[in-house]
């Protein structure tokens, strides 16, 4: 008896005790969910050892503020009188925070209708995002009728996205949640059955939102880890359940009573869940090695939710399907599957009749949909567009609209000397891309010059502006250090780009070697990485003609900036990856039994997809939904991943494990089963 079957009966004898502790702990982990959510941060994209921090540092050690915000003025009518009178509130206002090192006097547009003033803020990237709010706040408190006053900058900006992802992933969870009910209530056909995946998923979620609570008193997290959280958390708690309550009810069937049902439960489908949770795990962990936080902390929140759904799935789902005994069926008629001579079956028959026509057409549609991804650029958007409505992007239109020749973070060169100054002062005066040159000194004979580009900061113009001006300027001196949050987008594109080839070299060996333990086939795993290569790089195909190229901007409501978010690829491929090998084990370990039992690899794959077409399908259409609500968000980059989720594993349950897949093992035939006599007899064996 394995330690899943003898949990699976404690489960079951304890019931109540296990719902109690269940109880308790989601009580608990409620508790310190406003903890995490309080202390969530804008992503950010200062990277640790760069050239933009080594200017911010040199900035920093001088005395000069961290970063630059501006407080912006606008009335309706011309009244410079007014205006500067609410100028004068508002620095009062605001000039005793902590953060803030001081208020600039403020400059009037030249029509009377708006004013602005440079606002110097100190502090951590967190600590500026959370004063941005508070400063917000104190300013709304003395602006005066006919008066709008709002601040904006990169930590303003952060600062209401955080806001206003948070309030999406509220939308997002309400639109998925019940469309996500209504696939269950198909695939399981009754009421109750299908309440249970969503009841246990979100007892997961919870808890994994309050468990990163508690590490938020020691560590920081970014708002994307939040958004990731759920969508995985929902998308993968749901698909566990769902296949743990399947098989109970199935066991139920041959009437040994609900322990013994759930013991084999427990030892197939729940080995399933233990088992995929854990591959998934480790295909994600690689991301910690990149040395970015971004990254890391996107790896500590995708692995913990993981772990905790399956923990869900294992203790608190059993212990739940054997207190409701008989009411399990209750609300509908259950659907059972077709052990032979279904839909899956025929298909895949029809499928492995002209194995290499199938083969074919399906690795050219993949390749056909991947195109675009040759023309892929990457980029860090600060989703204005999305803000237009809130406090810092009503003042950002207002800057371009009244002070275009002010940038929401001017370029900054730190140098080192008079002459280095000289240097950065007349590259930056010659080059048209950049406007408002000015010097500031910074002691010891060190300035500060800064500039404002006169495109969008976190525009790909812009950053070729940055590109050229430190190549222009390292050869003069290659103490002079370019900042300013163009150069930070540079950095940490930079820095990720050079960690991405290991960190995937990384996730392929892992997920290989996993497979190879699980299938016992060396063919079998390699043809499951390209089969996952080929479904990815169509998904991202289909990510940049809608969201680079713009062909869904009316569509989703967004605005293309002419790229993607840099760290967009390598999360979406460690987590669809991941998710990838779910139905991969799923499905060819069904087959592999059948081929154990029949000797043909025909009946074996035919049989196979029979007896997993269904629940693939059922999972596949809960995950797409989920991911799919997430593009209801304000902010294009929640929308982009929420539609490469969804387009990745669409593309993989429909084009790769229906027709690929097939039709792959019908051509390879007896070498799907062939493995070297000395490998099996050194790998380890992963009972599945």
């Amino acid at each position: 008896m394995g330690w899943l079957e003898r949990l699976a009966r404690l489960m079951a004898r304890r019931r109540k005790a296990a719902l109690w502790a269940s109880l308790a702990i989601v009580a608990g982990a409620l508790v310190l969910v406003p903890t995490f959510r309080s202390n969530l941060e804008g992503i950010g994209y200062e990277t640790p050892g760069s050239e933009s921090a080594a200017a911010l540092e040199a900035v920093r050690d001088a005395g000069g503020p961290a970063e630059r915000a501006s407080l912006v003025a606008v009335s309706a009518q011309p009244n410079p009188d007014r205006l500067r009178a609410t100028m004068r509130r508002a620095a009062g206002a605001i000039a005793g925070h902590a953060t803030v090192t001081g208020v600039s006097a403020p400059v009037l547009a030249r029509d009377g209708r708006a004013a602005y003033a440079i606002v110097g803020l100190d502090g951590a990237t967190g600590d500026r995002q959370d004063a941005a709010e508070a400063l917000q706040h104190r300013v709304d408190e003395v602006a005066g009728p006919g008066v709008e006053l709002d601040l904006t900058g990169t930590s303003p900006l952060f600062a209401d996205l955080l806001r206003v992802e948070e309030e999406d992933l509220v939308v997002s969870e309400a639109v998925g949640v019940p469309l996500a009910f209504a696939v269950l209530l198909f695939a399981l056909g009754g009421l109750v059955a299908a309440g249970l995946p969503i009841l246990v998923a979100v007892a997961g979620l919870l808890t994994t939102f309050g468990f990163l609570g508690f590490l938020s008193l020691f560590t920081s997290f970014n708002i994307f880890v939040e958004n990731i959280v759920a969508m995985v958390g929902l998308g993968v708690g749901i698909d566990y359940a769902m296949l743990i309550v399947r098989r109970y009810r199935e066991e139920r069937e041959r009437g040994d009573g609900d322990t013994e049902a759930i013991a084999r439960t427990m030892a197939t489908a729940g080995r399933t869940v233990v088992f995929s949770g854990a591959a998934v795990a480790v295909c994600l962990a690689p991301l910690a090695f990149t040395g970015m936080p971004f990254f890391a902390e996107t790896a500590v929140g995708a692995v913990a939710v993981l772990v905790i759904v399956v923990l869900a799935a294992i203790t608190l789902l059993p212990a739940l399907l054997v207190a409701l005994g008989d009411r399990i069926d209750k609300g509908g008629r259950r659907r059972r599957a077709t052990a032979t001579g279904g839909r899956w079956e025929a298909w895949s028959r029809r499928v492995m009749r002209r194995p290499w026509l199938v083969l074919g057409l399906a690795v050219v549609l993949l390749l056909g949909a991947a195109i675009p991804v040759v023309s892929l650029e990457e980029g860090n958007d600060l989703n204005a567009a999305a803000l237009r409505g809130e406090p810092s992007g009503r003042a950002l239109a207002a800057l371009e609209e009244h002070f275009p020749e002010l940038a929401l973070s001017p370029v900054e060169v730190a140098a080192a000397d008079g002459a280095a100054a000289r240097a950065a002062r007349a590259a930056l005066e010659a080059d048209e891309r950049f406007a408002g040159v000015r010097a500031t000194p910074l002691g010891d004979g060190a300035a500060l010059v800064s500039a404002a580009p006169t495109v969008a900061v976190d525009s790909p113009a812009a950053e070729r502006a940055v590109h050229e001006l430190r190549a222009e300027l390292s050869e003069f001196d290659e103490r002079i250090l370019v900042g300013g949050y163009t150069a930070e987008s540079i950095d940490f594109t930079d820095e990720m780009d050079a960690g991405t080839p290991l960190v995937v070299g990384m996730a392929l060996v892992l997920c290989f070697l996993v497979l190879l333990m699980v299938f016992r086939s060396p063919l079998l795993a390699l043809k499951a990485i390209i089969a996952n290569l080929l479904s990815l790089a169509a998904a991202f195909g289909l990510l940049v003609l809608v969201f680079q190229e713009g062909l869904g901007e009316q569509v989703l409501d967004f605005t293309s900036p002419g790229y993607i978010q840099s760290w967009m690829p390598l999360t979406l491929f460690m987590i669809v990856f991941g998710l990838s090998m779910d139905y991969e084990v799923f499905m060819v370990t069904r087959m592999r039994e059948e081929y154990d039992r029949l000797g043909s690899t025909t009946d074996a794959v035919a049989l196979g997809l029979q007896r997993t077409g269904g629940v693939v399908t059922s999972a596949a259409a809960i995950m797409v939904v989920i991911f799919s609500s997430f593009m209801l968000a304000r902010a294009p980059e929640i929308k982009q991943f929420g539609f490469a989720l969804a387009a990745a594993v669409l593309i993989d349950a429909t084009i790769v494990r229906a027709a690929l897949v097939p039709a792959f093992m019908r051509v390879a035939g007896r070498w799907n089963w062939w493995m070297p006599v000395w490998l099996d007899r050194v790998l380890p064996r992963l009972a599945h």
